[in-house]
């Protein structure tokens, strides 16, 4: 997934304007995230703002997607070139009809939640793992460990968009665990890259909310934060 296995790996998250793609890009992000039509999110756009904005990448394109149709998603990443789908929603049979209908043409990224801080660590642990080895066994061919949503009344806990750390040794216990690259999302930001890199072994980090003035506007001095932290953790 990255060009060195040891070497993690930084996706920006939630990019709505060529400006922010440029400043991400310029921050060191391998992977820029465009969120296309899920409606709660503020970073949503469509898919042809999304196919715009894959086009203008230099990085690699990630497009983040909840319950889209698998046909709808392979026209998409036809459309867009971008290099994965991450997948929200639905169960391991959906990741597995994706897979199927994405074929060898991009990966698909997965997200696992966890508790912000696991009063049974053992159980968080064992949960996570088990989602995580049905979605490798579907076919996902990376993790993406974020923070579990609460549960809404009468539903099931969402994963990630809360902009807050999730157990960090619960996931340096899923990294080690995993076959597949983890990639740890959830409240990282500049200030605690460095930290969350050595707590959790992670393949990749995700940022988002953390870097912008606005939901869905990116701030130039927070993507500038970002490089100067990056750029010395790659320099180490």
């Amino acid at each position: 997934m990255a060009a060195d296995a040891e070497t993690p790996f930084l996706k920006v998250c939630g990019l709505t304007r060529v400006a922010d793609v440029r400043g991400a890009e310029a921050a060191g992000a391998d992977f820029c995230g465009l969120i296309v039509e899920i409606e709660r999110s503020p970073r949503s756009i469509t898919r042809e703002q999304a196919v715009l904005l894959a086009r203008a990448c230099r990085a690699r394109p990630v497009l983040v997607v909840e319950d889209m149709p698998a046909d709808d998603i392979a026209g998409l990443l036809q459309a867009t070139g971008a290099a994965a789908v991450q997948l929200h929603g639905a169960d391991a049979e959906y990741v597995r009809e994706v897979a199927r209908a994405v074929g060898d043409h991009a990966a698909v990224w997965r997200p696992v939640g966890l508790p912000e801080e696991a009063a049974d660590r053992e159980a968080a642990v064992a949960e996570a793992m088990a989602e995580t080895d049905a979605a490798l066994e579907a076919r996902a061919s990376a993790i993406v460990l974020d923070t579990r949503t609460p549960r809404a009344p009468g539903g099931a806990p969402g994963t990630g968009g809360t902009g807050r750390t999730c157990d960090w040794v619960a996931a340096a216990t899923i990294v080690a665990r995993c076959d597949a690259p983890v990639i740890l999302a959830g409240g990282l930001s500049p200030e605690n890259l460095r930290e969350a890199l050595q707590a959790t072994g992670a393949a990749g980090m995700d940022l988002s909310s953390s870097l912008e003035r606005e939901p869905g506007r990116k701030c130039p001095q927070r993507l500038r934060d970002l490089a100067r932290t990056w750029h010395e953790i790659a320099g180490d």
